[in-house]
């Protein structure tokens, strides 16, 4: 009886580890509207802060009802409307010439380049040594590029 209640104390502590680790988890989410207010507060009352264009990721802080508390690429925290909000993520590129590869690796084909501030698909979040795998509509490539180059994951 004695190993049974061991095995089930252990059995919880592995259970409340695993929650931890999928609530310390990053959650993005991308700006879904063509634009998008990002407010002061969690009110249309509260001043607008900055627009924003279809694509953009954002970090959620905090979930309050109708709003999101966000985080965005330079590390300003606003509010935006969940409504103008998709779980579908993006990245966004953090500097001019980033280069895409073929494969996640420089010494592979490089297909081409982006600029900062160039939002892109994430077609995986898994960092494969160091590489994000996501893919520019405007240019119509997918590829590889340094997670190091990019913000959003």
């Amino acid at each position: 009886m004695l190993i049974s209640c061991y095995r089930k104390a252990i059995l919880i502590c592995l259970l409340i580890f695993f929650q931890a680790q999928l609530v310390a988890a990053a959650d993005f989410v991308s700006v879904k509207t063509k634009k998008a207010f990002l407010f002061e507060g969690p009110s249309e009352s509260t001043k607008k802060e900055l627009i924003i264009t279809e694509g953009y990721p954002l970090l959620i802080v905090v979930k309050l009802k109708d709003w999101l508390k966000v985080k965005d690429h330079e590390g300003k925290i606003t509010w935006i409307k969940s409504i103008d909000t998709s779980s579908s993520r993006t990245v966004m590129i953090l500097k001019n010439n980033t280069a895409f590869y073929s494969e996640p690796s420089s010494n592979s084909i490089k297909l081409g380049e982006a600029d900062a501030n160039v939002t892109l698909t994430l077609l995986s979040p898994s960092d494969t040594d160091g590489w994000i795998h996501v893919k520019s509509e405007y240019q119509d490539m997918d590829g590889f590029v340094s997670k190091n180059d990019i913000w959003g994951i």
